[in-house]
């Protein structure tokens, strides 16, 4: 039977979403930690850095979508040793990126801070913050892609013992350097350092006993070949340009709301973390979605991919709206979860109704991604994005500009439903004509 059973997509999703809302509850736990300090300017330095960071570091979120959907496929034709030249080539490719950031680190967190335009004070604790950071690189982007390969092998309860490894072990260092040594943000930024690399070790460990194929010559050949690992790193060009335009318009954001003070920065932050809490747990069916439409893509399997489509869809709508629901009836005690800042408190209830909406309006965008990424349509998730941030965003911002906050938020609202549609019209025409498959 090729169909896909609602008991499969469930068995893949419900660890992925279990390890993806580990990675936003970590930055809940950050906030909350931060947040009941005395003062926000320690909030708001380390919402300053993570933008910063994460920028410098989900350019190559690539690393993650690009392996998985080449694994996937490569996992439907049954090829096991292309699955193995496909993560240690992956984790070269990492290794390479990971040595032009150190190098280009100065120029890069300088020209952040400065884009971000904040005060002396909070800049001085985001440097040091994003200079912490930096040590772990070769860890992060390592984990991008055992995540990536994992999913792309329909291993969801291994990637999730990985991932929650690393942020139960990253919020218990939280509390230990923030709360009982009193380290603020530079805290923060060790805990997350020390944990990246002890899931990085876990993972390489697990993933190489996994890998069953004789480790020779050529193997090696294959996995350092100049013109692979040059392919590699341009067909997955699409998402970097993507990622890109998409961490700028969440960069811009943060800098726009820096512009309205500190406070209103913090209550942001404070409701983005909410906010990536359910578009993490909404990724679960989106990797789901991933793993399936590339097998079936990697088949040949017209049947399968469609089956794939309608179950993750189904799933992902459900799923949305129940956190739309849940978020609406818990506000207060989620906000008093996060913070203790009477001003911070005040500030964050004003634009929560934003946050109670946004499931519904995003839960198209991650499903329809994890479709085109299991399809390796990239250039198509690219224009997408460009489309999404360069012209709605931008323009919406442009036309509520008088409405301060209010408006930053309606725009990037209109910024997540605009991929939402424009992959759903690219999903459409690929449907009515049957051409997923063409150069899959």
């Amino acid at each position: 039977m090729r169909t896909i059973t609602t008991n499969k997509i469930w068995a893949l999703a419900w660890p992925l979403i279990l390890s993806n809302i580990s990675i936003p509850l970590l930055g809940l736990v950050d906030t909350a930690v931060l947040g009941h300090l005395p003062d926000p300017q320690f909030l708001a330095s380390v919402a300053i850095g993570s933008a910063i960071i994460a920028f410098v570091y989900w350019a190559f979120g690539f690393l993650r979508m690009g392996t998985t959907g080449v694994t996937a496929q490569a996992y439907g034709t049954q090829n096991t040793r292309l699955v193995g030249v496909i993560f240690f080539r992956a984790c070269t490719l990492a290794l390479i990126i990971c040595s032009i950031i150190v190098l280009l680190h100065p120029w890069l967190f300088q020209f952040g801070l400065w884009a971000m335009n904040t005060d002396t004070t909070i800049n001085a604790l985001a440097d040091q913050y994003l200079n912490i950071r930096l040590i772990s690189a070769p860890a992060a982007l390592l984990n991008y892609v055992a995540v990536g390969w994992l999913i792309g092998v329909q291993r969801p309860k291994t990637a999730l013992l990985v991932v929650v490894i690393c942020n139960t072990l990253n919020i218990l260092l939280d509390l230990i350097l923030v709360v009982g040594l009193d380290m603020t943000s530079a805290g923060v930024a060790w805990a997350t350092v020390i944990a990246e690399y002890t899931a990085c070790i876990i993972a390489v460990i697990i993933i190489t006993k996994h890998i069953d194929v004789k480790i020779d010559f050529p193997f090696l050949r294959q996995i350092f070949n100049v013109h692979s690992l040059t392919e590699l790193a341009s067909g997955n060009g699409y998402l970097f340009v993507r990622t890109v335009a998409l961490l700028m318009t969440m960069a811009f954001f943060t800098k726009k709301g820096a512009e309205f003070g500190v406070i209103t920065l913090a209550a942001n932050a404070l409701l983005m973390q909410l906010a990536m809490m359910v578009s993490y747990a909404l990724d679960g069916f989106a990797n789901a979605a991933e793993a399936l439409v590339g097998e079936a893509v990697g088949n040949n399997d017209t049947e399968k991919l469609y089956s794939a489509m309608k179950g993750t869809a189904y799933a992902s709508i459900i799923v949305g709206v129940l956190f739309s629901i849940f978020i609406g009836l818990f506000q207060g005690p989620l906000i008093a979860l996060l913070t203790s800042q009477a001003e911070v408190m005040d500030a964050a209830s004003i634009y929560y109704p934003y946050i109670i909406i946004f499931p519904i309006v995003a839960v198209w965008s991650f499903w329809l991604d994890g479709v085109f990424i299991g399809a390796n349509r990239n250039a198509e998730m690219m224009w997408s994005m460009l489309f999404a941030s360069g012209i709605v965003f931008s323009g919406l911002l442009f036309t509520f500009q008088t409405l301060l906050n209010t408006g930053l938020w309606l725009a990037y609202l209109g910024f997540i439903a605009a991929r939402g549609v424009s992959l759903g019209y690219i999903s459409y025409r690929y449907t009515k004509r049957n051409a997923w498959f063409k150069s899959s």
